[in-house]
Formats: structure tokens, sequence, C-alpha cells
């Protein structure tokens, strides 16, 4: 049912301090936005990153695409059926978001998404204000209590596939990719990061040294999840915002297995690098 990971929106309190970071750090470009809604692309997709500084929303929003309006009727017929409280969004706020039709809907931990239809693409090739090789927004971690019963809700909601696990940290897939969301768990909930693809481990290393002149504080990494074999590079933005620099993630068939890793520190790099954010830390 959900074809692609399409967004994730910001509340800002600055909007200037995200773009500096997002298109001279990161390496997004700036798309069509407003005096208070800053816009970015990593790719074909209208927009990757959206920073709001209406004050219209207290927390992360994560987007997610699905084609017909009726998969909407569906969709929350079943988080009804769950006891969540999905609510269908007004025409305005769609047009303005540049989507026909969605819902937002809370999971159990608190974590913010919307199901949208059919999201604006843009005919322009995507032209980034620094080369960092960045080719999509390819997944999103986040914070859970209770990382099972938040992943319970993609698998008999939406038929999403639970990938692999790590101690009780688990990925979600929904297409060839070997996931697109990752819950880890923590005391609280919310965003952990947003990752993007880049070319190859070449794109990684020469990021890791720009930012390492910058003076752009690395969180963990560079990496490899045992996992997703993908090699990552975690580094830290404004406001708390983690973001990461993924490549090589397997591809997986209908017939995967998920697998399940301990909670220590291999389970989350095969490297051992060193690591700042404690959700990613394992327990020795």
């Amino acid at each position: 049912m959900i074809e692609q990971l399409r967004f994730v929106r910001l509340p800002a309190t600055g909007l200037d301090e995200y773009g500096q970071f997002l298109c001279d750090t990161v390496g997004l470009q700036r798309a069509d936005g407003s005096d208070d809604i800053a816009r970015f692309r990593s790719d074909e997709r209208a927009y990757s990153v959206e920073c709001d500084a209406t004050g219209a929303s207290d927390r992360p929003v994560v987007g997610l695409s699905v084609r017909y309006e009726t998969d909407l009727d569906e969709i929350t017929g079943k988080l009804t059926e769950r006891g969540l409280n999905p609510q269908r969004l007004s025409p305005e706020h769609c047009a303005s978001k540049l989507y026909r039709d969605a819902l937002t809907f809370d999971d159990h931990s608190g974590n913010r998404f919307e199901i949208v239809v059919r999201p604006e693409n843009k005919s322009q090739r995507y032209f980034p204000a620094r080369d960092a090789g960045i080719q999509a927004i390819t997944s999103i971690d986040l914070r859970s209590p209770d990382p099972e019963r938040d992943m319970a809700i993609w698998i008999e909601v939406f038929g999403a596939q639970a990938r692999d696990f790590a101690g009780d940290c688990g990925q979600l897939g929904f297409d060839e990719q070997h996931h697109r969301l990752g819950y880890y768990a923590s005391e609280t909930s919310g965003l952990l990061s947003v990752n993007f693809e880049v070319g190859d481990l070449n794109d990684i290393m020469r990021s890791k040294y720009l930012l390492a002149n910058r003076q752009v504080r690395i969180l963990d990494g560079p990496g490899r999840d045992p996992a997703s074999g993908e090699i990552f590079l975690y580094f830290q933005g404004p406001d708390g915002l983690i973001v990461s620099y993924t490549t090589e993630m397997k591809h997986v068939d209908s017939d995967w297995i998920p697998r399940q890793f301990g909670n220590g520190r291999l389970s989350f790099c095969m490297w051992n690098s060193d690591v700042l954010i404690p959700e990613r830390a394992g327990v020795e």
C-alpha cells in the first residue's frame, strides 16, 4: 500500500540556520517556500525536507505516500480499529503542501505521520548547493519506548515487512530496499535521524572530512550496519536534528526472513565506530 517515503517536516525556530545547514553543509537544494516555510530537495520530489516556522506543529512529521484517495478510507478504518485517531486533512492544507489528499495520525508513542496521495514531483532535475553525492532521501529513524508495538501498526495496517532487529530495535521495509523506517528503543519518542543515500563510500569520506573541517559534530561513523549492509555517517544539525549519509544498503526479495541481532554495539556497527547517539550504542 505504501509507495514511497516522501518527506520529513521539522518545526523550526529560525529558518536561516536550517537553510544554511541543509544547503551548504548537507547538500540539499532550496525549493519553493514562503516567509515561514522553507523546503529542500534531495531528488525529483518537490521537497524532501520542510522546515515550518509557523508554530502549527509541535513535533516532526514523517510523510509517506499512497496512490489512491480510497486507500485513505481503508487506512482510517484500520487505524481506528486499533485505538488510534486518524484525521483527514483539509483540501487547503493538502494544496499548500503539494499533494491531493492526506490523513495524519500518531503512533502509540506519539510519533506523527502524514499519509499523502499523489505528492508532486518536479520536472527540473535536482541541483544541489553542494555536491555531496546525494541521490534521495532513503530512510527515517524514530525513537520509541515500545518499538514492537509501533512497528505492528505498519505491518498490520500498511503491509510493511519487518526486516531485521537489533535488541528491541527494528527496521521496516515496504519495497526492495532493506528498510525505510527504523524504530529505536528509547525512553522518549521523536525523530532520531533523517537519512540520505549517497553514491558510494567516496562521497561519505569526502563529507566526513568536510564536516570535520567545518567543526560539525560527527555522532556515529563512518561505520557499517550489519543488518542492512549500509555504510553510514551521522552528524549533528540545528535544534538537535541528526542527519546521516548512507550507501550500499541491501536490496531484499519477497522471501526475506527477519533476523534478530543482539543488543551490543556491534549489532549497530560492525566496524565498532565511536558513537554519541545513545539509542545506537547498544548495551555491552
